[in-house]
């Protein structure tokens, strides 16, 4: 076998092509796919539903790859999608029942997330991840609450937007009794110095 010139006796032709593959491991391993998310915030109504969508650059197919979304870490498991099927083993128990994965551009790298009844605690960021053999890659979204819709949806803002007209009107009819026990006070005041002015007039007389 030849052997190559500057290297050791030993070190031949193949060594030299298994040394290369050995020099492209860390990039072959750190491979990233290119994953887009929404441009803007996803936006959602309390009691209503989100769609939260993702998709890979390339659009080659994610069938056979590992899809999650999940929240601030990958083991906070919003939904997963493995082995070519829905696995909820280790899914939040807060978005057990609520989640279903839209596959329907899934062999164009195209998949979002549904959920259901959206809570308060649902509002926040969501990364959706996209892992293969060699290559992974992930997005971040952002999820906001928009309403409200029912009564529900902000208790606080809704109490007080109740009760503030009504403390205006309280404070309001407060003042004019106060206003009105000082003019009667003042009308008082005023006949009791007329009747003082008459009695001293009858006694000059």
């Amino acid at each position: 076998m030849k052997k190559m010139a500057g290297f050791p006796e030993y070190f031949t032709a193949r060594h030299f092509v298994i040394f290369l593959l050995f020099l492209q491991l860390p990039t072959l391993c750190s491979a990233r796919f290119s994953v887009v998310g929404p441009a803007g915030p996803v936006l959602a109504r309390l009691g209503g539903v989100a769609v939260l969508p993702c998709h890979l650059v390339s659009k080659e197919s994610a069938e056979k790859m590992e899809v999650r979304w999940f929240r601030t870490q990958p083991s906070n498991i919003v939904h997963q999608f493995k082995d070519q099927k829905d696995v909820f083993g280790e899914q939040m128990k807060e978005y057990q029942g609520r989640t279903e994965m839209v596959k329907h551009a899934i062999d164009k790298g195209n998949v979002a997330l549904r959920i259901r009844n959206i809570g308060l605690s649902d509002e926040g960021k969501y990364h959706c991840s996209f892992s293969g053999d060699t290559e992974q890659g992930e997005t971040t979204m952002e999820l906001q609450l928009v309403g409200p819709l029912f009564p529900r949806a902000y208790p606080l803002k809704v109490a007080l937007a109740v009760l503030l007209p009504i403390l205006g009107l309280i404070i309001a009819g407060g003042l004019y009794v106060i206003w009105k026990q000082h003019m009667e006070k003042k009308k008082l005041r005023d006949e009791l110095k007329s009747n003082r002015e008459k009695l001293e007039a009858r006694k000059k007389r």
